[in-house]
């Protein structure tokens, strides 16, 4: 194998491709890339068994080979070397890196050794414009469950549809939910549950993309953007029933510029406790007020301009989940739709680009009686 490529597009290459390298693997050549050049074509791969992404780089071709090479390593090798051509070649198990006055030779492994990845190049595919999936994977994936303990729950739920496809994230306390209608090519319906590790190096490819095609097939679901392609498992599982508890009759309204209500929560939440992240809003006849307070820190207090039409209330939210929703919309006003203060209350925005839907759940913390 005798390749020429050049630094700044080989390191580009390696930046992505081990950004899926697992930091430790009970399996050794899982800490390994493979870099395979046939008469045509240069491709590098890595997996982590779950998630893969294979990335093909333009060069100079002398002889075709492959072999499977420390990706961190050779990362950092290519990374350091200055900005000119590379020379790489293999002989057996043995890989040579030359560039300007510096050499390096590194052991690696066959490519039999290395792990076979899915390859869904021959499925069907549908597409998806590169901006809309970006909104969508940002304005869902923060809601995913962080452990493990329901496996379906650490995933995002892709529906599917004829006219209309959409992203599900919720993690027991909040739910949020980006729909599109459109006619994506789509003529089964399906959903597909996607790690949100996937979705996170989907959005490292979407910039300047116009648009991205997709495959699926039952076990993996396959992203296609330009000379690169990720594959993802599918997690195993039937997702809740989300549309049970999507409450529709919240008749308490607030409506609230966005970048005003976003500021004052963070100000305010400075002082909440560092475990609920608690804020209290309240709510009535002056509009809305923001509180918190923490015993050993002290309390802030800020009102917000706004207009409310309902009950008057108080209502405990983590102010966390507050700014997740605030800050993955770009909508000049938010709109509140309350029941009680113990209920779920919805969150979206004010209005919407037509075709397009973004709600979000989020459950309140529970007050003292007389807080």
């Amino acid at each position: 194998m005798r390749i020429r490529v050049t630094q700044t597009d080989l390191s580009k290459t390696l930046a992505l491709v081990t950004s899926v390298v697992p930091t430790t693997s009970s399996i050794p050549v899982l800490s390994n890339l493979l870099l395979e050049v046939e008469r045509d074509r240069i491709t590098i791969s890595a997996t982590d068994l779950d998630i893969s992404i294979i990335s093909r780089l333009g060069g100079e071709i002398s002889e075709p080979g492959s072999i499977t090479v420390a990706a961190r390593r050779l990362y950092e090798i290519i990374r350091e070397l200055p900005g000119e051509e590379v020379d790489i070649s293999a002989d057996g198990n043995q890989i040579t890196v030359t560039c300007s006055r510096a050499t390096f030779k590194m052991m690696g492994m066959e490519k039999e050794q290395f792990p076979k990845i899915a390859n869904l190049e021959d499925e069907e595919r549908i597409s998806i414009g590169a901006e809309i999936l970006d909104r969508m994977i940002r304005r869902t994936v923060y809601a995913v469950a962080k452990d493990e303990t329901r496996p379906v729950l650490s995933g995002i739920l892709w529906e599917l549809g004829k006219d209309e496809m959409s992203m599900v994230g919720t993690d027991g306390h909040r739910l949020a939910r980006m729909a599109v209608k459109g006619n994506f090519g789509i003529k089964e319906p399906m959903g597909v549950i996607i790690p949100p590790k996937a979705l996170n190096q989907v959005l490292k490819l979407l910039d300047g993309v116009d648009e991205i095609s997709i495959a699926v097939d039952k076990a993996f679901v396959g992203f296609f953007v330009g000379d690169t392609v990720i594959y993802s498992r599918r997690i195993e599982g039937t997702f809740p029933n989300y549309q049970k508890v999507i409450p529709e009759n919240n008749q308490n309204i607030l409506v609230a510029d966005r970048l005003e209500l976003m500021s004052a929560t963070k100000r305010v939440s400075l002082l909440a406790d560092s475990k609920t992240h608690k804020i209290k809003i309240y709510l009535g006849k002056e509009g809305l007020k923001l509180t918190a307070s923490t015993p050993e820190l002290g309390e802030a207090e800020e009102e917000v301009p706004a207009t409310y039409s309902g009950d008057e209330m108080v209502v405990g939210y983590n102010a966390s989940y507050i700014l997740d929703v605030l800050k993955t919309t770009d909508a000049d006003e938010i709109r509140f739709e309350l029941g009680k203060p113990v209920e779920a209350s919805v969150i979206k925005p004010a209005s919407e680009p037509d075709g397009e839907s973004y709600i979000c759940l989020v459950m309140p913390l529970r007050l003292a009686e007389h807080g």
